[in-house]
């Protein structure tokens, strides 16, 4: 129970940690290039296909009972609302959270971390906070270029594949549309940021013994952040619909 109420703690004391502000805005520049800059490409690549199958398989699913218009209605609902901010959520765990995790961890064994302590560095200041808020700006970003990507993805291929004109493909995402479908995205967005980068980098300051418990941290990091973006797109769903 202790540890449960540490790791909740844990970064609220981090984004409050006093220390140099200058060293703090570099460091959150530097994890905000690592985190939205480095993570663009494979984020393109997952949202390219994450636009064609779910085109494919709403298209199979409202072939010959709706108007066409709907195949981007509902695409674009699914996108929005529940696979563009999680699927966006994830791949920054698998690629951002470890090696954050991984890094801290390393500097625990080491001791750097308690060379900064001598130095009368904040741990929390230098290496969390700016972490935690370079994670807040970016993987929303990163969720709006999953979003943009997979709906034009979904939109040419439905108009070469289904002969459904991007004309119609759009009117059905616009034609109803709800301001908290849009809104929900960058809420979960901002939820999952906070808490998975507290978890990467909760679990690194943890760590203790050597090279096999650095990769058990951020095997726990991982594991733990992916359960924290399901519950709370579960938490999520219930309020916000």
């Amino acid at each position: 129970m202790s540890t449960i109420v540490d790791f909740i703690i844990f970064p609220f004391t981090s984004l409050f940690s006093l220390g140099k502000g200058s060293k703090t805005f570099e460091r959150f520049i530097e994890a905000s290039y690592e985190i939205g800059v480095n993570s663009l490409p494979i984020i393109i690549v997952i949202s390219f296909f994450l636009g064609l199958v779910t085109t494919v398989q709403s298209f199979y699913q409202i072939s010959n009972m709706l108007p066409k218009y709907f195949l981007g209605l509902t695409v674009g609902r699914m996108i929005m609302i529940e696979l563009g901010p999680v699927l966006a959520a994830m791949t920054v765990t698998a690629r951002c959270v470890s090696a954050m995790a991984a890094e801290i961890g390393t500097m625990k064994i080491t001791e750097q971390i308690d060379a900064l302590k001598v130095m009368k560095i904040n741990p929390q200041n230098y290496l969390a906070k700016p972490r935690i808020l370079a994670m807040l700006v970016t993987l929303p970003c990163l969720n709006a270029v999953t979003i943009v990507v997979s709906m034009l993805s979904g939109a040419i291929f439905s108009q070469i594949f289904f002969s459904i004109n991007v004309n119609t493909f759009f009117y059905g995402l616009t034609h109803p549309f709800h301001p908290i479908d849009f809104w929900s995205s960058f809420i979960k967005s901002i939820f999952f940021a906070f808490w998975i980068s507290s978890a990467g980098i909760y679990y690194g300051f943890q760590t203790t013994g050597g090279a096999k418990e650095v990769g058990q941290s951020a095997t726990k990091s991982v594991v733990l952040s992916i359960a924290l973006i399901l519950v709370f797109d579960f938490i999520a769903a219930i309020i916000l619909f």
